[in-house]
């Protein structure tokens, strides 16, 4: 979880408040694009990779390094459908470019369409890295990705954190073919918390060991 959010210096706050100021209709999401937004966004990125320790806020991976191209400025609520919180602090966190297109504008509050920003982790659909703990939701064991609720499960689909999976079992298909789950859930059937033993165990024994 972020411990705090970015704040803004007087020079970001001004743009920010010139945004924030425009009637709702006039909020173009484009406008993060804005040549003008560069410094802020570049500060924007540097704090949230150094305070979530280079790991992204979905797939919990330690990236390995602080290089731009590396990550994204994630809006945890969409911001071509909500350019009202554009610059919201606790809508903002870095994540991995794979993460990110794979959410897309995919819809993260359980209220669409809300004027306000949410002050908790029961408005969002997925795991919200400002919010909530990662793995008070999400079972990681090396490439593999369990939930532990509801909101676990929608953000491993979400994020497509199958992905990870997807490349070291014998899996021709998307992980997103029903046969794919068929086959996992299979293998947890019969006991669980063995299993979960039994993957970690597999990993451990692989050359370079699991996946940081």
């Amino acid at each position: 979880m972020i411990a705090e959010a970015v704040t803004y210096g007087e020079a970001e706050k001004a743009l920010v408040d010139a945004f924030d100021s425009l009637e709702r209709a006039a909020k173009d999401p484009g406008y993060w694009s804005d040549q003008a937004l560069g410094a802020l966004k570049s500060r924007v990125k540097d704090y949230y990779i150094a305070i979530q320790n280079s790991r992204c806020c979905y797939c919990d991976r330690h990236q390995g390094t602080e290089n731009h191209r590396a990550w994204d400025v994630e809006h945890v609520a969409d911001r071509n459908k909500y350019p009202w919180f554009m610059f919201t602090a606790r809508n903002l966190a870095a994540s991995c470019p794979d993460c990110n297109t794979a959410k897309g504008s995919k819809e993260t509050l359980t209220t669409p369409g809300r004027k306000t920003y949410p002050a908790g982790s029961s408005d969002f659909r997925i795991v919200h890295p400002h919010f909530d703990d990662f793995a008070d939701h999400i079972h990681r064991a090396g490439h593999i990705y369990l939930p532990k609720s509801k909101k676990g499960k929608n953000t491993i689909v979400m994020c497509d954190l199958l992905r990870f999976a997807e490349k070291y079992i014998e899996w021709e298909n998307s992980a997103t073919d029903t046969r794919f789950e068929s086959e996992v859930n299979a293998i947890f059937a019969d006991d669980r918390m063995m299993g979960l033993a039994a993957v970690e165990d597999v990993l451990a024994k692989l050359p370079n060991g699991p996946a940081a």
